[in-house]
């Protein structure tokens, strides 16, 4: 599947990755918009993002956002996790 399939199916709450990644395990996921506290009290909207797993980074893995490079823009690898391949 290309990009475009890859992003319509985790703005719809899949885990996403490709299949060229060699360390196994990796995945990106969306965390929805949702209201969120400053430190000084005040509440505000946080805009929705999309971060990527990393299960070999540390002691219990690592998450951190995720941008995508103009390779993965372009990359027709990518699959969806559990089973629904959509490709």
């Amino acid at each position: 599947m290309d990009f475009s399939d890859a992003l319509r199916a985790v703005k719809d709450g899949a885990r996403i990755a490709r299949r060229s990644w060699i360390e196994p395990g990796k995945y990106i996921y969306r965390v929805p918009p949702r209201t969120t506290t400053l430190p000084d009290g005040n509440s505000v909207e946080h805009s929705a993002e999309y971060l990527f797993y990393r299960p070999h980074k540390g002691e219990h893995g690592l998450v951190e956002p995720y941008a995508p490079l103009p390779d993965a823009l372009e990359a027709d690898d990518w699959y969806v996790l559990d089973g629904d391949d959509r490709d």
